[in-house]
């Protein structure tokens, strides 16, 4: 930005001059030779370099100047000695001053170094940046070298210190209860280097020198990845004298009018500091959320849509849909409002997929190579079932029950420097209809990291729609039947690339480019790489590998950059729903491919070296899977048989069956009048000697986790008995013996009567065989005597 570098350590600068200004200005007072409106306001930026003695209202007048960034800090211990003089002149010019600070993350490093420079900026800018009509939003100076950081900053840990170091002023300047939006600086060679899209949420002072610049009708040559620029430094005082005293010049990409927007204190419409990203999948009844935030002029208001139409009552950052059914899945976004403006955020998906049952599962608890069938590429991979990973530090796998450590472990290229992948399907087995591959994965990488050691790029893959007989990859000779994702560990493949990448998906032997539009990460030639937002925001944490192997291995040091599959647990979903095949990680939707057709339907999971470079260290470079399920939906339980209602004698024994399809199987559960019967849990209900207790509605209730449905009622009743037969009678030593046959069981009353008109009980009788031989009593004098026998007490 000056003539002589303004920073303490001059030769640090990388790719272009110091800076000193930013972008944003304010309501103009038309004072001088102010530009007309409709014209592009001018700048400058200044430092001590100019000195304190800076004639602005001459600066205004008579240049044209009517906004200007005055450099306030650098680093953590320099302070500007002319800062505040600039800012009280200017002020008093009516030229539009806003503060910068020249960083320096490369001797501040991460999170924690972006925190406390920051904070110095902000003690002793912080009392500029207020409302009021006069000061410029700050500015965040990048372009010292990060490659000399150790260890060196990728374009993710770079970004993360920039959006880190802005959030923090945001947020201090918010508990004074004003709006700002920092503004970066930086120049195009370093934009393309070191920054990714997540910084493009902050304005943008690009510089680039051009040897005739037209400042008016111009624009610099480049200002990825953000889509446009803000403000342009179009002359640099050590490269190009600019015409304002030989200063760096700036010009703002708008009107009089509209750079208002860019003073701190004017209404500041909102925009997503934390913004909405990822699309979503989850199995029904569980729980989905969607979050973003912004930042702008208070009050600021949500408003979530559902297919576009307004969700009563969503007025929160975060949307929470309790438990997703079918009608759940579509599209959602945010709207934010405030006084100034309005914010939609992109639109995301839900996906819910209906509940589903295991049709095949392996837990590699145990050796099941002889469940399936393994293809290779060559004899120069390997994969080990029963592979304890807890021997590498890893820790026991999410859906692992008992904390079992146990798993298959999968390596490709381990000693003949050439590409070569396997892959292994579950020996003869067919899935059919709509089915999904489910499992745990873990790549381990070999540092050191964010970038990975020599041969660390490698793919864990799976996928559906396979013969299971040939190897899944696209190398040579490839004879790749089905449709699959591979991902590789580290990030290690140029964002751009257009054949292979960080993550992809396959059609047989097809990569599927950046423009299919089968990425939710977007259709650019970003949309496959570990740098896009949408998988740093899928899988945001830097990741260390294991204590034991740092402790073991010195060269697994430093972390992953957020974006990498590598180095954690992952729950990984590839389904066939129709025509469509859908890849899912850790619930969020990564890719979709329409309009597939299967030629086949077995599942594999495999591992695939697509460089020939050989890995630094193969001991601790592998793919690693855990507790493989394929699944399909759940189907709720329909009756085949229904049980069928029954008369029976009394003492009989009878069984009622029922059957009911479903998947999974349904269980059962039998009811006697409403009520369950204990330990009732079988297709069959058998039931042993009926008797008048037993008598009533039998149904049964078929249950699996896609429903329940009761069968119909089936009654049991008693048929009637018999009239009891008088078999024979008898009078012997003077006592009458009598018989008679009726229906076993039933009870029979023995009545006797003298006169055939007035009957009195004698006995009550029950017999196991239906056969009734009893003692009617003593020879009596009357002249006659009757009995009979009646069915009941």
């Amino acid at each position: 930005m000056s003539v002589a570098p303004e920073f303490s350590t001059p030769g640090n600068v990388f790719g272009f001059a110091r800076w000193a200004g930013l972008f944003l200005a304010s309501a103009i007072l038309t004072l001088g030779v102010a530009p007309a409106f409709g014209q592009r306001p001018l700048g400058v930026d200044v430092s001590d370099y100019q000195g304190g003695s800076i004639n602005w209202s001459s600066v205004k007048s008579t240049d044209g100047i009517t906004f200007a960034w005055a450099k306030a800090t650098e680093g953590l211990t320099v302070n500007d000695a002319d800062f505040a003089i600039n800012a009280v002149n200017a002020k008093a010019a009516g030229v539009l001053i806003g503060a910068y600070h020249f960083a320096h993350p490369e001797t501040h490093l991460g999170l924690a170094g972006a925190d406390s420079e920051a904070a110095h900026f902000w003690s002793i800018a912080g009392k500029y940046i207020t409302n009021g009509g006069a000061y410029l939003l700050p500015m965040l100076d990048m372009e010292t070298d990060p490659g000399t950081a150790s260890p060196v900053y990728t374009k993710n840990t770079l970004s993360q210190w920039a959006n880190r170091w802005c959030q923090d002023i945001v947020n201090a300047a918010a508990s004074n209860g004003v709006a700002v939006k920092p503004v970066i600086y930086t120049g195009i060679s370093y934009s393309g280097s070191w920054f990714n899209s997540t910084v493009t949420n902050w304005p943008l002072w690009m510089a680039n020198w051009p040897a005739s610049p037209n400042p008016q009708t111009g624009a610099p040559s480049g200002n990825g990845p953000w889509p446009d620029w803000s403000v342009w430094q179009y002359t640099d005082s050590n490269t190009v004298s600019g015409p304002i005293h030989g200063w760096d010049t700036d010009v703002f990409n708008g009107t009089s009018e509209t750079i208002s927007n860019l003073v701190i204190g004017s209404l500041f419409p909102p925009f997503f500091t934390t913004p909405l990203v990822n699309s979503r999948a989850v199995d029904a009844g569980r729980n989905a959320s969607f979050s973003a935030k912004a930042d702008g002029s208070l009050p600021l208001k949500y408003q979530w849509t559902f297919n576009g139409t307004s969700l009563a009552g969503a007025t929160n950052t975060t949307l929470i849909i309790s438990n997703a059914q079918a009608a759940s899945a579509g599209n959602y976004a945010v709207i934010v409002t405030n006084f100034a403006g309005s914010l939609t955020s992109s639109v995301v998906s839900l996906l819910v997929y209906p509940l589903q049952t295991t049709i095949f599962a392996d837990n590699f608890d145990v050796d099941t190579a002889t469940n399936w069938t393994l293809h290779r590429s060559s004899s120069d991979t390997a994969a080990t079932f029963n592979f304890d990973y807890s021997t590498l530090g890893i820790p026991s796998a999410p859906n692992s029950t008992n904390a079992t450590t146990r798993g298959l472990q999968l390596k490709a290229n381990l000693a003949n420097g050439a590409v070569a992948a396997l892959s292994l399907s579950p020996t003869n087995q067919v899935f059919a209809g709509d089915y999904r591959l489910h499992f745990d994965a873990w790549i381990n990488v070999n540092g050191p990291f964010p970038n990975g050691g020599i041969g660390s790029t490698l793919f864990l893959t799976g996928g559906v729609g396979t013969s299971g007989t040939t190897t899944e990859w696209n190398g040579a000779g490839s004879a790749a039947d089905g449709f699959y994702f591979a991902c590789d560990g580290d990030g290690g493949i140029s964002p751009g690339s257009t054949g292979l990448n960080d993550f992809c998906v396959f059609s047989g032997t097809t990569v599927q480019g950046s423009a299919s539009q089968d990425y939710y990460a977007g259709a650019d030639a970003t949309a496959r790489g570990a740098d896009n937002i949408y998988y740093q925001s899928a899988i945001p944490n830097a990741r260390s590998a294991p204590a034991l192997q740092r402790s073991t291995y010195p060269q697994q040091t430093n972390a992953l950059d957020p974006g990498t599959f590598g180095l954690a647990w992952h729950d990984v979903i590839v389904s066939k729903r129709g025509s469509t095949v859908d890849w899912v990680v850790d619930g969020i939707r990564f890719a979709t491919i329409s309009n597939a057709t299967f030629t086949a339907n077995n599942v594999f999971v495999g591992f695939w070296d697509p460089f020939s470079s050989l890995s630094s260290n193969n001991v601790i470079n592998f793919g690693l899977v855990d507790n493989v399920r394929v699944e399909s939906p759940a189907v709720a339980p329909a009756f085949t048989l229904q049980p069928f209602a029954q008369t029976v004698k009394w003492g009989t024994n009878l069984t009622f069956t029922a059957a009911a399809t479903g998947l999974p199987l349904p269980a059962y559960q039998w009811r006697f009048n409403g009520t369950n019967l204990p330990g009732a849990t079988n297709a069959s209900y058998p039931l042993a000697f009926v008797a008048a207790t037993n008598t009533g509605n039998y149904s049964v209730l078929a249950t699996n986790i896609a429903g329940a449905v009761a069968s119909t009622n089936a009654l049991l009743a008693l048929a009637p008995p018999s009239a009891a037969q008088f078999s024979a009678i008898s009078v012997a030593g003077g006592v009458v013996q009598i018989g008679f046959t009726g229906d076993a069981y039933w009870p029979y009353t023995i009545e006797t009567s003298t006169n055939l008109m007035s009957w009195s009980s004698l006995t009550n009788l029950t017999s196991a065989g239906g056969v009734f031989n009893f003692t009617a009593g003593p020879f009596t004098n009357a002249p006659q005597e009757f009995f009979r026998a009646r069915v009941g007490p």
